[in-house]
């Protein structure tokens, strides 16, 4: 459950809130402090990434204890983001298509051991399954299929390969499949598999996916204005404008509505509908006493079945039905991220604290909503946000020893400069200049030390030190001191 904070760390580019672009609908069982810590968090997220709007909401048990809106929904008109604010949610759209296959086999229409060619034309001759798809363990790569038609459709330079009719997705799928890598267990992130699924529910229930996804899960959790449709969605008085990022500028763009999309990542919703979701994930399949899957189900999807990445820590993130799991404070983490290019999103939720977040938000952010989310949730189990998330740790501290430093008498110069998760170290004499990546040795945020390899193969040190006269680097035969 929701503990008050202990100990919050603030980055120093903090911004103080602004009433004008927040309208918080809270519960009193959120503390002030938590509600004041984390909403620090997302105001500062937003302007160091150039966020025009977001929608947060937590959920405590059966209760959703914070939903806000943050900063516009559209920038030309100023219109205020609400918790009700349609946001296009991405590939936190497969953990609904795993629902509706786990709903089908409770059902009986279908097992996640059967092959895929036993219920649609695709994968013939392959021993490719169901389960397969849903985890990202076929050994099928990324075929791009998302990335043609989305380019294309918000408004960016197009990729030119056939992609405009399902007999496009069909040959593109086709040829494909010499791709494939069967000689060893590999975790390829694959959305076309993810349309097949959507394929399969559809020649399972003779309805379209859509249909099908508003009838048996929508409707019954009271999601009645996500949606999948253009019209819909148009017509909607309180939806996103779309935005990307072209050459840092925040630019106005179109959702990409296509059914080839609709399975892996097409979901419209808002964080307000995503608390009912994420009620049905933490209470076994049942939300306000109707039961809309198994509870034993529900719990299958959750398991991991594949590794999807290991962090610098060792700590796996590994992969369920349509869910990424992970250990996190202690706990189990579920949750599922989504990009859409003009949009973004996250759902999840700690299994034994019982407390879940979603988070939407325009455009593309380099710190995605799937870090913001995690980091949300330890603020309300009283943690520090930055040392939980390895993401902002990185961050930090790689802003931290960014800069220029300088050899006794000037006779080195240094430049360390953040490209992300790791560091970029320039160093020039009078005689020459070399430029060597520096990888962090962990992602704690009070851990300087980071190393490079040489041309020998040699694993060579770099350790940042603090020091009563300030940041200084010790790299080799050299001894650097911050300018």
């Amino acid at each position: 459950m929701v503990r008050p904070p202990v100990y919050v760390r603030v980055p120093a580019y903090a911004l103080v809130l602004s009433y004008q672009c927040m309208a918080p609908l809270v519960d009193d069982s959120l503390s002030e402090e938590t509600r004041t810590d984390l909403e620090n968090f997302v105001t500062d997220w937003m302007e160091t990434h150039d966020v025009p709007g977001a929608g947060v909401a937590i959920v405590d048990g059966d209760e959703t204890v914070y939903s806000a809106g943050f900063g516009a929904k559209d920038l030309e008109s100023n219109a205020a983001v609400t918790p009700e604010t349609l946001f296009g949610i991405g590939s936190a759209t497969k953990s609904f298509t795993a629902v509706a296959i786990m709903q089908l086999v409770e059902q009986g229409g279908l097992a996640v051991n059967n092959l895929v060619a036993d219920h649609v034309d695709r994968y013939e001759g392959t021993d490719i399954t169901i389960s397969d798809l849903l985890t990202h363990s076929s050994g099928m790569p990324s075929d791009g299929s998302a990335v043609a038609l989305i380019s294309r459709l918000v408004g960016l330079d197009p990729v030119e390969v056939p992609m405009s009719s399902s007999d496009d997705f069909a040959r593109h799928l086709r040829e494909s499949s010499s791709e494939r890598l069967t000689d060893r267990d590999q975790f390829f992130y694959y959305n076309s598999g993810y349309t097949v699924l959507g394929e399969v529910i559809e020649a399972i229930t003779g309805q379209s996916y859509e249909a099908y996804i508003e009838e048996s899960i929508l409707s019954p959790l009271g999601m009645e204005r996500s949606t999948f449709d253009r019209q819909t969605f148009e017509d909607d008085g309180d939806r996103m404008t779309p935005y990307y990022k072209e050459d840092g500028n925040t630019t106005k763009g179109e959702f990409p509505f296509d059914e080839i999309i609709y399975a892996p990542g097409g979901l419209l919703s808002s964080v307000d509908e995503l608390t009912s979701y994420l009620r049905f994930h933490m209470n076994g399949g049942t939300v306000d006493g109707r039961a809309i899957l198994d509870s034993s189900l529900v719990a299958e999807m959750h398991e991991p079945v594949s590794t999807r990445r290991v962090s610098l820590s060792g700590t796996p993130q590994e992969y369920g039905y349509g869910w990424m799991v992970s250990e996190f404070l202690d706990d189990t983490l579920v949750g599922h991220g989504g990009s859409i290019t003009v949009s973004t999103a996250y759902v999840g939720f700690l299994e034994d604290a019982g407390v879940g977040v979603a988070v939407a938000c325009q455009s593309q952010p380099a710190a995605h909503p799937m870090v913001l989310g995690p980091a949300l949730l330890a603020i309300t189990q009283g943690a520090d946000p930055v040392a939980a998330v390895p993401h902002f740790a990185l961050t930090e501290k790689n802003d931290l020893v960014s800069g220029d430093y300088s050899s006794y008498r000037g006779l080195m110069d240094a430049t360390v400069e953040n490209t992300g998760g790791s560091l970029q170290l320039t160093l020039s004499t009078r005689i020459g200049e070399q430029t060597v990546p520096l990888v962090p040795e962990t992602t704690h945020p009070e851990d300087l030390r980071y190393y490079t390899v040489d041309g020998l193969g040699d694993r060579v040190p770099a350790e940042f030190r603090e020091t009563d006269d300030g940041l200084e680097l010790l790299y080799e035969r050299w001894r650097l001191h911050a300018k």
